[in-house]
């Protein structure tokens, strides 16, 4: 515990400078608010405190091979509302339904509008977490570009017209948020995965032998000292620096006719045959399946951003059987029908079905719940 005039002088100098020099020493004020928060310094609160993860690991919902993937619905909450009606996940008055058990809901990024960014937004997804988790349903949410950029000028003084408290919770809700996730065969991630970024995941897991997910805590995390160390993994636009990681890929098609081989060769080592990601808007407003399989062959590659705030309805649904083998339905405006409706509500219910009479788990099973738990 500080000594009382050390928490005074430190709760004295925070907000000195806070009034005085608002963007100046971004990397200085991330250090000194993370001391603070250390011990307990900040007398900021969120307005709605993140659910509690249980100690015990195996607490945790399992990733249970059926779930749905929203990404870039940028502030819309109708169009999330929708979908999750839809599913069979809300009812008409926007309540969660029973029988959730199993259910994972993944949004792979940009829930905000990063020229608009709505502190409602957030409170939804707070609220639909604790909620969700209560009956079994765990909700995973994966940082996207709209986020990192808030979060960029947030520390560089942007308060985009907020209160103190609301910037405060605003922060610390997307420092919260994963990189990406990994689900046995599948992974969640925002923009296109590079082959720097893949090379790394390989590198990270052979040298440290740790599930995959673990990177988010041991590396991206810790990169949320400063704007610097975090652009490494943000999807920035302008020319690529040597050390970054991930980057906004202008042409995907040529990057990918280029490298596809070398991509292909190390998703296959990390065992990941199907990626789900945002990011590049389908003006169609209709899925991508197998995006670049001329040049990944062995990868079903999804571009699960369908434009969902103006087109109304849109995502991924995933059922993954004991045997290992992937189903995927798509809800767009182009699909959306009774008969997709009774389906994808019978898909995400119906619990699967171990292929071993004795009930043992598979080992394709063991591996999803495992990396959902990691």
């Amino acid at each position: 515990m500080l000594h009382r005039d050390k928490k005074d002088i430190l709760s004295n100098y925070m907000r000195i400078s806070e009034k005085t020099t608002p963007g100046f020493f971004p990397w200085l004020m991330g250090v000194l608010k993370r001391i603070a928060r250390t011990f307990g310094l900040s007398e900021r609160r969120s307005v709605i405190d993140p659910p509690k993860k249980p100690d015990n690991r195996a607490e945790l919902p399992a990733f249970s091979g059926r779930c749905i993937v929203f990404s870039d619905t940028d502030n819309c909450m109708n169009s999330l509302k929708n979908t999750l009606r839809f599913a069979g996940i809300l009812n008409e008055k926007d309540e969660l339904t029973d029988n959730l058990e199993g259910i994972s809901i993944f949004h792979t990024g940009d829930m905000i509008d990063k020229k608009n960014p709505d502190p409602s937004v957030v409170e939804y997804w707070q609220l639909l977490q604790q909620d969700a988790l209560a009956k079994g349903c765990h909700v995973k949410l994966i940082v996207g570009n709209h986020e990192q950029d808030i979060w960029q000028k947030i520390m560089t003084g942007e308060k985009y017209g907020m209160r103190e408290e609301q910037v405060h919770w605003l922060n610390e809700f997307i420092e919260s948020l994963d990189l990406f996730h990994v689900a046995g065969p599948i992974l969640f991630i925002h923009g296109y995965p590079t082959l720097e970024f893949l090379q790394t995941l390989l590198h990270f897991k052979e040298v440290t032998g740790k599930d995959l997910n673990c990177f988010n805590a041991d590396h991206y995390k810790r990169a949320l000292i400063s704007v610097n160390a975090m652009r490494q993994y943000s999807y920035v636009r302008e020319r690529r620096r040597t050390h970054y990681l991930l980057y906004d890929v202008v042409d995907a098609s040529r990057y990918y006719k280029k490298q596809g081989r070398m991509v292909g060769a190390v998703l296959a080592q990390l065992k990941i045959d199907i990626v789900v990601h945002g990011h590049r808007p389908q003006r169609s407003g209709v899925h991508v399946d197998y995006e670049f399989g001329k040049w990944i062959p062995k990868v079903r590659m999804i571009g699960n951003d369908t434009m969902v705030r103006s087109r109304g309805i849109g995502a991924t649904v995933i059922r993954v059987a004991s045997s290992g083998a992937v189903e995927i339905d798509f809800i767009n405006t182009k699909t959306a029908s009774e008969k997709l409706r009774r389906k994808v509500r019978k898909d995400l219910r119906e619990p699967l079905i171990s292929s071993c009479a004795s009930g043992s788990t598979s080992p394709e099973d063991a591996e999803i719940k495992s990396a959902a738990q990691g």
